[in-house]
């Protein structure tokens, strides 16, 4: 066989598809990772955004043994305040309730993806073709697979796509989608505070957009994550341009204590992608290939971990009955696994921020009347909270 055979490549190498690596290598199967940058450019990335990691993806990298390697640069979240506007908080969601630990983790997507990258290269089961971009796709022959690069063919028996919102494998296997533009723009930065945040997170519903305030893990000043959401007309006029920092002020309102400092704002058009099919003949796709999700309930990363948890279950079932990584039967069993749990978030994000965005007093009466009934439940509070902490089990 030619030595560019690899019965399973990994396209795309992100946070999930360094990690889907990992969970198949602790299966002893051996994988290949394809990525169009170079080794140095992997390295040296500078993402500086943070990821809300729930307790579910917490306890599969606990498994393995990414977490010890974060040596407590991460920071719990212990409580979540919800609220619509700069009203009193209508609801508390506090992991004291459940007893399962904290309800998830910030912790910075730089050291998260240097160690997933410094795992990978030590691994003997996981092999890496740096700087090599996709030409093509063939796979009409499923015996007889192959990627083209500029430079080389890969031949595989199963090509599974983790190369992000606007994956170029889901585009070469002529998978169809739902998208959906929200003409929202997120902005992402970082801010200090003159108090602790204990642990705590805010989410606060606008009619241009929700806030997020996130706990960030800082031993020498008091510091967290925003992400704010703001409708496109607003965050491009000019007027906002100009008073960026006086508009955050008045949402975040010293919540935290006064604010001391901003750093540099990254901005993000929000849209959503939904694929109707998770795998097409011998291409699967998995995290934000698949669906790629508003980021209102920060629950992107933890939804795409799920998908590669089930799929390296799914391709250990495959090893162990002895047949080839790309079976229909297990393939279609794996798509009725992701089904329920792909439908639900991609409908409750995209359904939670029509609600909480807009104006209108009928729109503003029904989110008061919402959030009261729901904080005067503990169960409807406690199942969310399970639902966000990914410890219900939604497969099919």
């Amino acid at each position: 066989m030619t030595k560019n055979y690899h019965e399973v490549i990994i396209c795309g190498a992100g946070m999930i598809g360094l990690t889907f690596a990992l969970l198949m290598a602790e299966k002893k199967i051996k994988v290949c990772i394809v990525d169009k940058s170079d080794k140095r450019l992997l390295f040296a990335q500078q993402d500086n955004r943070t990821t809300a990691i729930s307790q579910g993806s917490y306890r599969i990298l606990k498994k393995l043994g990414i977490w010890k390697k974060l040596k407590n640069e991460f920071q719990p979240i212990n409580q979540i305040f919800v609220s619509e506007g700069l009203g009193s908080h209508d609801i508390n969601f506090d992991y004291k309730n459940l007893g399962e630990g904290p309800l998830g983790f910030i912790v910075d997507n730089k050291l998260i993806k240097t160690i997933l990258l410094n795992e990978v290269s030590k691994s003997k089961y996981v092999s890496f073709k740096y700087g090599t971009e996709i030409i093509n796709i063939n796979n009409e022959d499923i015996d007889n697979s192959f990627i083209e690069t500029k430079n080389f063919d890969l031949y595989f028996k199963l090509l599974v796509a983790a190369d992000g919102r606007f994956s170029r494998t889901r585009y070469h296997a002529n998978i169809k989608y739902y998208y959906h533009d929200y003409k929202q723009t997120a902005f992402v930065f970082n801010i200090s505070h003159s108090k602790k945040h204990h642990g705590v997170a805010l989410e606060r519903f606008f009619p241009t957009g929700p806030l997020a305030i996130l706990p960030a893990s800082n031993s020498k000043i008091h510091q967290s994550s925003i992400v704010w959401t703001v409708d496109t007309a607003v965050a491009t006029d000019k007027a906002f341009k100009d008073n960026f920092k006086e508009e955050f002020e008045k949402k975040y309102d010293n919540f935290f204590g006064k604010l001391i400092s901003i750093s540099e704002v990254k901005k993000y058009p929000l849209n959503v992608f939904s694929c109707y099919d998770i795998f097409k003949k011998n291409i699967i796709l998995v995290g934000d290939a698949c669906q790629a999700i508003h980021p209102i309930a920060g629950q992107g990363f933890n939804l795409g971990l799920r998908d590669a948890f089930a799929l390296s279950k799914t391709l250990e079932k495959s090893k162990e009955l002895g047949l080839e990584p790309f079976n229909l039967c297990l393939m279609k069993s794996y798509e009725s696994m992701r089904s329920m749990d792909k439908t639900l978030l991609v409908n409750a994000t995209h359904s939670l921020n029509g609600l909480f965005s807009g104006s209108g007093k009928f729109k503003s009466l029904f989110r008061k009347t919402g959030l009261k009934i729901f904080s005067q439940s503990n169960f409807l509070k406690n199942q969310s909270m399970l639902f966000a902490m990914g410890l219900r089990n939604l497969e099919a």
